[in-house]
């Protein structure tokens, strides 16, 4: 118990003289720790595996490099195969060699002519091509002993198992005298309509080096060997005497890598056990080396560090108190890329953040002190209007105009729906018979020339809206979208709930607009039909916000549709 209570006291009292430490003493500390700890057990670590890692890698390389001389030697003898298709599908080479030919018949000539050209220019297009001889069992044609041969004159385990393949192309090959050159016999042969029925055998021969070419310059620090399906040896890099089967090699101290080709010879290496382990014990030992000096430079690079990034801290931390106390001009301090600098680029983008959000509140009241101006200049004096309009409609009354009587009655009743006593809302009831008052007056003025349909969702009479957001748009259509004074033009009004909101459409089916016309008419106030399309675009904004506003669709010679969307509201601005 007491071995158990002096070990727990003395590391609370470490924990407490470590925390007690400065920020700096405490990175120093843990970085000190985090680097040398992971690094001494990486030496050890790596010591150990980097054998094995060196051997694997070793392995995926020579698989690699015989993939490659796999693929080489497929392809080139894939073309082999080609060429001997396009003897096997000639139809006027097998006339020739199926044509029995009479002493005194001179067409053989035409034969051996034919066979000369085609044969020749296959040599002169395949110049690792060493000879190529069609044999046959035509003795009429007469044998030149280069291109035309009788087939009796081909080695009979050869023809046998040429004839066996069935058209497939088969390789032979031979010990060459004491001095020549190896080389390579391919076969076919030829079968007329049926495998049954052959009528001859193409043979080709190429040398051993064009095979030995494909994997020449990767013998170094290893041993590459070509061998057919029993194992004789075909080509090899290491020309080791007296061997001529895989199975005679002595793999001791060497690993062994082989793969098939798809025709069924095998590449087999031999790497040395020796060039890998030395090259695992040469690369740990330099590990070793270097991990010892990394460890060394790493307390000064820790402690250099430590203090780096202790006074960066605290010049950020008196960036922080300036923002706290109100100061969004944050000096450019260079404090690098790293995750300090990043919080401080970060802190100086939140500073200005800021600075701009206190401008744009600043902005968008100043809008709206100026929209609410605008909105007033276009009031005019009530009682001056309507001591004016009660005596217009007097004089009518008293001269018996009933027209005029109406019209300056639908105005009084417009104007004063409109100013309402100074407010910027009103019910979208009095919206609508302000529109209505608004169309009975130009009725008079453009009789028989439009006509408004209403199409309205009563429940949504009680809700607020701004005032003067729908005339604009009727007198707009009035003003530019009748045809001539003998097309009548219609005008609908709708007003329907989108779930929260209310949206109010007037669409016309009028003159229209092009779209860049029907763009520009949002993007600036146009100075016509009433507080324009571009002042209740942005007294809806500035009122509702960005969400909502004014929607513009229009084709020129069809129509125009407004799409007039605000919230569900029964608040008076």
């Amino acid at each position: 118990m007491n071995i158990a209570r002096n070990t727990y006291s003395f590391a609370a009292a470490l924990v407490e003289k470590f925390r007690n430490q400065r920020l700096r003493s405490k990175l120093f500390i843990v970085y000190l720790l985090v680097t040398i700890l992971p690094v001494t057990y990486l030496v050890s670590y790596s010591y150990h595996t980097v054998r094995e890692q060196l051997i694997h890698q070793a392995v995926e390389n020579v698989n690699s490099t015989i993939d490659q001389i796999n693929t080489n030697i497929s392809s080139k003898l894939n073309m082999y195969t080609q060429i001997t298709t396009l003897l096997y599908l000639d139809n006027q080479l097998r006339n020739y060699l199926l044509n029995q030919y009479s002493k005194r018949d001179l067409s053989f000539l035409d034969a051996y002519d034919y066979i000369n050209k085609t044969l020749y220019k296959i040599l002169a297009m395949n110049p690792n091509l060493k000879s190529i001889s069609i044999y046959t069992d035509n003795h009429t044609l007469f044998t030149d002993g280069l291109f035309i041969k009788y087939l009796d004159k081909m080695p009979a385990d050869m023809r046998e198992k040429t004839y066996k393949a069935q058209g497939n192309l088969i390789h032979f090959y031979s010990e060459p005298a004491e001095g020549a050159e190896r080389t390579i016999t391919l076969a076919r042969s030829l079968n007329y309509l049926s495998l049954n029925y052959p009528y001859g055998i193409i043979s080709m021969e190429i040398t051993e080096r064009e095979i030995y070419s494909f994997f020449e310059k990767e013998n170094k620090n290893k041993m590459i060997f070509i061998a057919d399906e029993q194992g004789n040896i075909i080509t090899a890099g290491s020309k080791a005497a007296g061997i001529r089967n895989i199975s005679e090699l002595d793999s001791t101290g060497y690993m062994v890598i082989r793969k098939t080709i798809t025709n069924g010879w095998q590449t087999v290496v031999l790497l040395p056990y020796s060039e890998v382990l030395g090259q695992a014990r040469k690369a740990s030992a330099n590990m070793l080396v270097i991990s010892i000096a990394c460890m060394a430079a790493a307390a000064l690079f820790i402690y250099l560090t430590s203090t780096f990034m202790t006074k960066r801290f605290e010049t950020l931390l008196q960036q922080i108190r300036k923002v706290e106390r109100g100061s969004f001009q944050l000096p450019a301090a260079p404090l690098g890329n790293d995750e300090v600098g990043q919080l401080s680029l970060a802190l100086h983008r939140m500073a200005a953040t800021i600075e701009e959000l206190f401008h744009d509140v600043y902005k968008k009241e100043l809008a709206a002190n100026e929209a609410e101006m605008t909105s007033l200049q276009a009031q005019i004096n009530p009682h001056f209007l309507y001591n004016t309009l009660a005596s217009i409609s007097a004089l009518a009354t008293i001269h018996n105009n009933p027209q005029v009587h109406r019209m300056a009655d639908d105005l009084a009743r417009f104007y004063r729906i409109s100013l309402n006593k100074g407010k910027k809302s009103i019910t979208i009831e009095k919206e609508l018979k302000l529109t209505e008052h608004y169309v009975s007056i130009q009725k008079n003025r453009f009789e028989g020339l439009f006509e408004v349909h209403y199409d309205l969702d009563e429940s949504l009479f009680p809700y607020t809206t701004l005032k003067l957001i729908i005339q604009p748009f009727i007198e707009n259509c009035i003003n530019h979208a009748i045809w001539d004074d003998e097309s009548r033009m219609n005008i609908i009004v709708r007003l329907k709930a989108d779930g929260d909101d209310v949206i109010i459409q007037v669409i016309d089916d009028g003159m229209g607009m092009a779209a860049e016309t029907a763009e520009s008419l949002l993007s600036k106030e146009e100075g016509k039909g009433g507080y324009g399309i571009f002042n209740v675009d942005k007294r809806i904004k500035l009122a509702y916000g960005e969400g909502y506003g004014v929607k513009l669709f229009s084709r020129l010679g069809i129509g125009t549709s407004v799409v007039i969307r605000i919230p569900k509201s029964a608040i008076y601005l």
